[in-house]
């Protein structure tokens, strides 16, 4: 039966296949339709944006004038004062000088800027000076540089304590200008250096003074590190540390003065360290005597 059944199928006597359903009408479909939503997004989203454009123009109030109250407040603000005591430096500027009147002195501009600007406005370590045998162990007490040789700098020290045999003070003078590790001279004495300087019309030498109150003198022409003069300890002199050294005057007429902790300044001649020429002494009630020490 099912053979012939078959057969009439085949022949057509009543048998009728179904259509197949046409593939991917559907999906053609679907993507039309998102195409339609996709501009009815973009529309939507343009409308918004003029609403909101609207909106601030709407919200943008027309300028008003402040009254008193409000000006006296931005009259007493910090921002204000600020602004208006910066402008005021600018404007006497512009009208005196030709130069950039717009340089701000208090460095605000270079904490706005990096790079090589703003390295430039701070302090970098550049380099040490520092000798193994002479600085180990010591503080260094004062330093200066000299005027006739800009490259010179001296450096005062105290004792090593833990070299008992080593002279307690030194002084060491650095060349800045060579990479050199060891300093250019070195001269040191019986006493810890409290202070020192290079004698101002006299490059060749160098005063210190010392925890002792002694004031020593140094020449880099001598081939001896220890002092080619010292003074005397003695009343007339000091009996002090001396915190304080240094030459004053002109080319031709110029004194060392020195001053130590008990309050007494000295003057001295550089040719002759045997005795001050003039002491001055202040007490504990601040009076100054004056005492002209014969030579």
């Amino acid at each position: 039966m099912e053979k012939k059944r078959a057969a009439l199928c085949a022949e057509g006597s009543g048998c009728k296949q179904q259509a197949p359903t046409p593939v991917g009408f559907t999906g053609r479909k679907s993507e039309d339709e998102e195409d339609e939503e996709m501009v009815e997004l973009k529309v939507g989203q343009d409308s918004e944006l003029e609403n909101q454009d609207k909106k601030q123009e709407v919200k943008e109030a027309p300028p008003r004038e402040l009254t008193e109250e409000e000006k006296q407040q931005i009259l007493h603000s910090e921002e204000f004062l600020i602004f208006f005591d910066r402008t005021i430096r600018v404007i006497e500027r512009a009208l005196a000088e030709d130069s950039d009147i717009f340089f701000d002195y208090s460095g605000r501009e270079l904490e706005e800027k990096d790079g090589d600007v703003q390295a430039g406005a701070n302090l970098s370590f550049n380099r040490q000076f520092y000798d193994e045998h002479w600085s180990k162990h010591r503080v260094v007490t004062c330093m200066d540089w000299s005027l006739q040789y800009p490259e010179l700098m001296v450096a005062s020290y105290n004792n090593n304590e833990d070299a008992p045999h080593e002279p307690d003070g030194v002084a060491l003078v650095w060349n800045m200008k060579f990479k050199k590790t060891t300093p250019e001279y070195v001269f040191h004495c019986q006493s810890s250096v409290m202070s020192v300087c290079f004698a101002r019309f006299h490059p060749n030498l160098v005063v210190g003074g010392t925890y002792s109150g002694q004031i020593v003198l140094w020449d880099n022409r001598s081939h001896r590190r220890t002092p080619v003069q010292r003074t005397p300890l003695s009343a007339a002199a000091h009996t002090h540390p001396v915190y304080c050294v240094n030459v004053v005057g002109t080319q031709n007429a110029h004194n060392l003065i020195t001053v130590s902790t008990d309050g007494k300044m000295c003057s001295w001649s550089l040719d002759m360290l045997s005795t001050p020429q003039v002491g001055l002494f202040s007490p504990k009630h601040k009076s100054i005597l004056v005492k002209k020490i014969p030579t």
